[in-house]
Parts: structure tokens; sequence; C-alpha cells
């Protein structure tokens, strides 16, 4: 959808357009929405503070499990019901809740099997049924990264800091290489209200595969060692002589690769060539880095050749639009 925004009376002003042609082009303004999405943040703060109070009230899985279910059947009702999309926002606040809420008790309920993989795919399956149902594009990003999980990939937070992991470099390429694959091929065979899920889906899983490649880059891989038990990480050495590895030289060259096919093929200015050539300065840096340090006189290099790249591509943007 496309909005265009005209200031009428500066154009009436200017002779542009008639006070005639004005007045029928205000008819087919959209409606001031400001007071309705005052109604809806309220009514979800609302929300969230019965939530809170409730589970302070009474605090056990149960009662999150209740109001999580709550939280989804009111979404339900209120996409049936809402026919001008006056309490959209409400909606999809709810769902949010919902799906998040019925997400954390199912990782509650199962946390004795960690190890295991279906707690990791329930919840990814139910943010993804969630996200489809509903229509939710912002259940669908997290629904595809929990599948990450079950190969070991995950974020954590610690003071002033925020990192990704990725256990399995190479399972991790080739699960979410497919999953982008089928999805960009999925997309457009699907109806226009979940076309953007499946794009979003795709989208999610690319940022996947460059963090899998990234981490490549940096230590390599040894395939299986998310699946290591505790006593055979204490014959680590024995089984890294044993496992199948793939040297960070490989993921080095492969990402290089990717990226560049990735820029060549994609559309110009699009998600994915912008995207490429993110990630194709994060892996020249990064290995800029890798193999000269940080120090001054690397610094100093590594900004004159940023500058230069940043002329050269201000060249290439304007003789493609001329």
């Amino acid at each position: 959808m496309q909005f265009i925004r005209l200031d009428l009376e500066a154009l009436v002003n200017e002779g542009q357009i008639s006070p005639e042609e004005a007045t029928r082009l205000k008819g087919f303004a959209l409606p001031d929405r400001k007071g309705s999405l005052f109604i809806n943040l309220l009514l979800i703060f609302g929300a969230l503070s019965v939530a809170a109070g409730t589970i302070a009230l009474v605090p056990n899985p149960a009662t999150g499990l209740m109001l999580a279910l709550a939280a989804l059947g009111g979404a339900e009702a209120l996409r049936r019901i809402d026919v001008d999309a006056s309490l959209k926002i409400l909606g999809a606040g709810l769902t949010l809740m919902g799906a998040l809420g019925l997400a954390g008790w199912v990782g509650w309920e199962f946390r004795e099997s960690a190890e295991s993989l279906y707690p990791t795919l329930a919840i990814a399956g139910v943010l993804g049924a969630a996200a489809v149902w509903y229509r939710s594009p912002f259940l669908v990003a997290p629904a595809v990264l929990a599948l990450g999980a079950t190969l070991g990939s995950g974020t954590g937070y610690w003071h002033a800091s925020y990192g990704i992991f990725v256990e399995e470099p190479t399972l991790t390429i080739l699960l979410f290489g497919a999953l982008t694959a089928g999805f960009y091929a999925l997309r457009g065979k699907l109806a226009d209200a979940h076309e953007s899920l499946a794009t979003i889906a795709a989208r999610t899983s690319l940022f996947m595969i460059n963090f899998a490649f990234w981490v490549g880059t940096l230590w390599g891989d040894h395939i299986g060692q998310h699946w290591l038990a505790p006593d055979e990480w204490r014959a680590r050495q024995n089984w890294e002589a044993q496992a199948i590895d793939i040297p960070d030289e490989v993921f080095t060259l492969g990402w290089a690769a990717f990226l560049i096919a990735m820029i060549v093929k994609a559309r110009r200015g699009g998600f994915l060539s912008t995207l490429s050539i993110v990630f194709l300065s994060i892996h020249f840096y990064t290995q800029y880095f890798e193999l000269l340090g940080a120090n001054p006189g690397s610094l100093v290099v590594g900004g004159v050749i940023l500058v230069g790249l940043a002329v050269g591509g201000a060249r290439l943007f304007r003789a493609s639009r001329a």
C-alpha cells in the first residue's frame, strides 16, 4: 500500500489545483485514527496491568496459561467483530501477549527437558501457528528464530553487552538455507494476507544464514558438537579428532561468494542486495581486524578504505540513476 501526502492549501495557492479539486481530494483522505490509537494503547496497558496483578496474586504457571489463553481468545473475538479495524492495535497486542505467554508456559513446564528438541519445536509451533492464524508479522520472526535453538543457536545478555551464538554453523546454514528458499518459493502462491508473512520468515532465515557464516569464519565448525554429552566434552580432544572438521577458511570464502552472488542476482536497491552489501562490509572488517588486529595503524587504514568505499558507492549510485 502506497501513501502520498499532499499539502492541498499550498497547491491551491500555487495554482497547481483548483479549490474544487482540493475539496474532492480531501474527500479521499483516510480518517484520523489518533483517538483510536490512544484508546487502543490505554486498553493494552490496562490488560498488561491486570495480567501482572493477577500473576502477582496467584504466582503459578497455571495462572499464566489461563491469562495467555484469555488473551488469545480476546484477540480472536476482536478479529471477528472489529469490522472497521478500530481496535486492530489492541488485537495485535493481545495476540502478542497470548502467543508469547503460551510459549513461555511451554518453556517453563518442560524446562527439565532442556536437552530435548520437543519443547523448542513446540514453542516454534505455537508462535508460527499464532502468526498464521492472526496474521501477525510480529510473531513470524520469533517463530523462525526459535527453530535455531534446535541447533544450539541463541542470544545472551550481560552487563552492557549483547551477543549471539551459533553452535552448529554448517547445519544452521543448511537448515535456514532450505527455509529461505522454501519461503520465497511459497510466497508467490499465497494470498496477499499471508504473502508478507512468508517474506518476513524468509528474510529472518536469511539473517540466520549470515550469522552462521559469520561465526564459522571466526572459529570454523566441528559438526555435531551441540549434542556432546558432558563426558564427551571432557574427552573433547579425542572427539574433535574423529569429528567432521570444516576450517574457518571454507566459511570465509563461502560467505564472500554467497554475498557477492546475492548482490549480483538480487534486484539492485532491494532488501536482498542491501542486506548482502551490509554483511559483506561486516565480513570484510571482521577478516581485516582478524588478520591485522585492532591497532592505530589498522584503524586508520580501515577508515580510509571505508571512506573510499562510500565515495565509490555514491558514484555508482549516481551512475545507475543516470
